[in-house]
């Protein structure tokens, strides 16, 4: 049986020494390489709403409920209030 390959990586944001069995190509080793991810925003129906019909209170509600996942590797950066 071939040995598995152990990579290890440094965390840009931490220094802190990180042992990993995912390639240094894996999406989610290249943002820990690179110390930053690649956010996207949505927003939910909900917060849409109240932005149209609250307007200007509702603008706040908006960005209450807004979903914030990176691109790259898929990690949920902020899941917002309303699930």
């Amino acid at each position: 049986m071939p040995a598995t390959p152990v990579y290890h990586y440094t965390n840009l944001a931490t220094n802190e020494q990180i042992a990993s069995l995912l390639p240094p190509d894996h999406p989610e080793m290249i943002c820990l390489q690179t110390g930053t991810h690649v956010p996207e925003t949505k927003y939910g129906l909900l917060g849409i709403l109240a932005a149209i019909f609250w307007f200007p209170l509702g603008i706040g509600i908006c960005l209450l409920d807004r979903r914030v996942r990176c691109t790259r590797c898929g990690l949920m950066i902020d899941e917002g209030i309303c699930r």
